[in-house]
């Protein structure tokens, strides 16, 4: 689990690469916030907002839907995160109408599942369609991004306490 590369797809991926400097690094013409180091940053963070705020999206799968892909390697260097932030999402998920032992299966015994993958993709997606919005209102320059930066951790301390 969480050992190959991830793929991004649809409008997902506009998202994800406007969120991470690594896309500015990459390609100078492209417009990106730049606010998460690297891809796998945004994607995890994603997860987190995206259960958080109980937001899901379905992914976009199509002929000619622009895709990015997270190589395995940073994935595997990630793994330990992702697998306890994979874990956070398949206790707290209620969509399923699971009890609390069939959670903890689902979380610990038998977690890699394509229907497992599924819906944590699923928040990943809800999350950075989230972070997508929060960051492109009113926000241009990079003193902006701090700003927006510091507007959405306190936001987000304040309604978690």
């Amino acid at each position: 689990m969480f050992n190959s590369d991830i793929l991004i797809r649809g409008k997902y991926s506009t998202y994800l690469k406007y969120l991470s400097k690594k896309t500015e690094k990459n390609d100078r013409k492209e417009k990106v916030a730049g606010v998460f180091e690297r891809h796998i940053d945004v994607y995890m963070t994603a997860a987190v907002v995206g259960l958080t705020y109980g937001l899901r999206r379905e992914d976009e799968i199509g002929e000619g839907s622009e895709t990015v892909k997270i190589f395995a390697d940073a994935v595997s260097r990630e793994q330990l995160n992702l697998l306890t932030i994979f874990r956070s999402v398949m206790l707290v998920d209620n969509s399923s109408g699971l009890n609390a032992d069939e959670k903890i299966d689902r979380a610990f015994k038998n977690p890699d599942t394509p229907e497992n993958m599924k819906l944590f993709n699923s928040y990943v997606r809800g999350g950075l369609e989230w972070l997508y919005e929060n960051f492109t209102e009113g926000a241009t320059t990079q003193d902006e991004y701090l700003a927006k930066i510091y507007e959405i951790v306190g936001n987000f301390a304040i309604e978690n306490q």
